[in-house]
């Protein structure tokens, strides 16, 4: 081969890989200029919320895109507050900053700005609104987008034991973390209206007494402090109210407890058929285990709603006691569940795995029982005569035949109303209505009033307006 053809074999081999190599080089390299007219950029949405904050609690982080939709470059001046609010905090490219300047932003490309909120402690009680603008200027171009954060001052409370005969009202919420405690002898009482929020494994340790009493128009809540989806309905996001022995005088009126481990744990080893904790017109359940966990304890429940837990949602091992009248224990969690909603046992272990073998007396009068699965009721006897039953006017969801006796109903659909959006009344043709023994308790967990039929459950049967 000649030598000069072989020489321009190189020079053309050269110039190719060259170019390939300038080419390779430019697809990562090349910025084009960016245009001198000013463009209309798009946003992904042109007003960020943020969900009720407590002071000074950052919350999750949102994301806005930033998108120039023309075929030209574009050089974002400048991206910042117009107030220059410290309430928001935002993330580009793994920096955080006030604000960002001479951002480029190639054709049809787009920036994504990370986005979160942390309001400092202010003066005011009620919820308050911090807005702000973010201002977005190419050219002689400026956009904005609104900022919005709804904040909450509240009282906080760590790791502490409360003063003997504590008093919480509802000025403002009450925001704990770590292990609030109640010592022996002094009781915790709550006022209507008070709204008890809980961090992450936060538990609320009842040594003596608590008496939540809230009231119809004004109940008592007690809720994780994550107030924004998907924080707000998921269960677990706290640990739940322990009472722990020698606990009593306890109850709970007009008090709604949720999105917790479990709602109420009896550890109070006192089976005295004496309830250690009462509860009237109370909504608990959207739990990671159950709404209500009795070991060798007392405990009684009236015109209350239980309801949708992973576990069993009402629990009374090791003896005791459990009086249900005109409650619904609902348990259609969307997992897969073994367990029946209620059980009942005389037989229990501790944490050291000590038997706990006691009398256990249960006693249900017009209630509901139902859910998912056949069998939503359970009773286990370890000793013969251990277990006493009793039970008048309720609707069951089982297989144990006897159910059916005194009047109660088994295995007929309760009808309820929206089972997807807990919605636990009565519908239209409910089995339930008109078919419970008439008692003292004469309107139901609403208000509304049971009249001289009245129904079986938490909730008496009210016709929904379309």
């Amino acid at each position: 081969m000649p030598a000069n053809w072989m020489k321009r074999l190189n020079k053309g081999f050269l110039f190719v890989f060259c170019g390939l190599s300038i080419l390779g080089f430019a697809s990562c390299s090349y910025e084009p200029e960016p245009t001198t007219e000013p463009i209309n950029l798009s946003f992904s949405t042109d007003t960020l919320q943020f969900d009720t904050l407590f002071a000074e609690r950052l919350s999750i982080t949102k994301r806005l895109k930033i998108r120039n939709p023309s075929n030209k470059a574009v050089n974002i001046s400048n991206i910042g507050f117009r107030n220059q609010s410290q309430a928001f905090q935002l993330t580009l490219n793994g920096r955080t900053q006030a604000s960002f300047s001479d951002q480029l932003l190639l054709p049809e490309d787009s920036l994504l700005l990370l986005v979160s909120a942390n309001i400092d402690q202010g003066n005011e009680n009620n919820p308050f609104v911090i807005r702000d603008y973010l201002e977005v200027v190419n050219q002689s171009n400026s956009q904005s987008v609104v900022f919005e954060a709804w904040g909450q001052n509240a009282n906080y409370l760590s790791d502490t034991i409360l003063d003997c005969n504590t008093r919480w009202n509802s000025d403002k919420p009450y925001v704990l973390s770590g292990v609030v405690q109640v010592d022996s002898s002094c009781v915790l009482s709550i006022e209507p209206g008070t709204r008890i929020y809980s961090a992450t494994e936060t538990f609320l340790i009842i040594n003596g007494s608590l008496q939540a009493e809230g009231n119809l128009e004004n109940p008592i809540i007690f809720t994780n402090d994550r107030l924004d989806e998907p924080f707000a309905s998921a269960p677990g996001q706290w640990g739940g109210i322990v009472f722990l022995e020698d606990s009593k005088n306890n109850y709970f009126k007009y008090t709604t407890i949720k999105n917790a481990l479990f709602g109420v744990n009896l550890n109070i080893f006192n089976p005295d058929n004496e309830p250690d904790l009462t509860m009237e017109n109370c909504f608990v359940g959207n739990m990671a285990i159950s709404s209500v966990i009795s070991l060798n304890s007392d405990f009684a429940a009236v015109n209350s709603l239980f309801y949708n837990t992973a576990t069993r949602t009402v629990s009374h091992t090791g003896g005791g006691s459990a009086y249900y009248t005109h409650c619904t224990i609902a348990n259609y969690f969307n997992t897969t569940r073994e367990v029946p909603a209620a059980f009942f046992s005389d037989l229990d272990y501790d944490n050291d795995e000590n038997e706990i073998l006691d009398p256990m007396e249960v006693q249900l009068l017009n209630n509901i029982i139902y859910g998912r699965i056949n069998d939503e009721i359970q009773f286990f006897e370890q000793q013969t005569g251990n277990l006493t039953l009793s039970f008048s006017h309720n609707l069951f969801k089982s297989s144990i035949e006897i159910l059916s006796e005194n009047n109660s109903i088994r295995n007929q659909d309760p009808s309820f109303v929206e089972i997807a959006n807990e919605d636990f009344r009565l519908g239209e043709g409910s089995p339930a209505i008109d078919a419970a023994l008439s008692t003292e308790i004469m309107s139901d967990i609403q208000g509304e009033s049971r009249g001289a039929a009245p129904d079986i459950g938490a909730f008496e049967y009210v016709e929904i307006e379309e």
